[in-house]
């Protein structure tokens, strides 16, 4: 019987291309707000051509109408532009959009607004993801096919300066702790993750990069000073996986 492997386990043997090099170069289409939190980006100028496309179908804003109120990514990551050594660009005809839809809650109640780590400690805490793939025939302008996936659920009991990573998903993924604590990821998934962002403070501003850490593994950091770090998993960051932490 052949054992059914995760498009996210298949990411852990990429290996990067040798022949060519690849064109890539991230185009944010749109920033969350507070009203909206939506984050849409492209990986080129042809992937983006997919997204507006995509977004004239009627079953692409029906997904994207009824995600309202929740953590809502939207990648535009086909397709690939490649540049061959004579400098020529050249990509297929096939685009892909991922629509990721990502909302929490903490004792069966909605949990969409950072709340400090003590105060949900050894609270129930559940997280929900819905992906989409949509691919688009560029030369057609149209959607040719929508695939959604089957709804994952992540759910564990919280515990003081504890971020927890699924498939996909860190849990909580917006939360508060104060300054001088040490913040420990664990992952509780099948696959690596990473932690990558910027903390910000009132002294500048920090990079900060946990390096792969895999499965039952965990990676731990102290913020001394007040700020706020927000950060995401690299390699499933176009399914949503990111966070944000205030240090108050």
């Amino acid at each position: 019987m052949q054992s059914k492997i995760l498009p996210e386990e298949r990411a852990q043997d990429f290996r990067t291309l040798e022949t060519i090099s690849l064109q890539s170069q991230i185009h944010v289409i749109q920033e969350p707000t507070a009203s909206d939190n939506t984050y849409i980006y492209a990986i080129n100028e042809v992937a983006k051509e997919s997204w507006e496309i995509a977004k004239q179908d009627d079953m692409v804003q029906a997904i994207v109408d009824g995600s309202k109120g929740k953590a809502v990514t939207i990648a535009a990551v086909q397709p690939t532009a490649f540049v061959s050594p004579d400098g020529k660009v050249t990509h297929s005809g096939l685009g892909q959009v991922i629509i990721t839809t990502n909302w929490q809650a903490v004792d069966g109640r909605q949990y969409a607004s950072a709340k400090s780590f003590s105060s949900l400690d050894g609270r129930q805490g559940q997280s929900r993801q819905q992906i989409w793939n949509v691919s688009v025939d560029l030369d057609q302008d149209k959607v040719i096919n929508i695939q959604g996936d089957q709804e994952r659920i992540m759910t564990e009991t919280l515990h003081t300066n504890v971020v927890y990573g699924g498939m996909n998903m860190y849990m909580p993924d917006l939360a508060i702790a104060k300054a001088g604590s040490s913040v420990r990821w664990v992952n509780e998934s099948n696959i690596q993750h990473n932690v990558v962002g910027s903390y910000k403070t009132e002294a500048g501003e920090e990079k900060i990069d946990s390096g792969f850490f895999k499965a039952n593994e965990d990676w731990e950091h102290t913020f001394s000073e007040k700020g706020t770090f927000d950060y995401h998993c690299t390699i499933h960051s176009e399914e949503g996986m990111k966070g944000r932490l205030v240090i108050s």
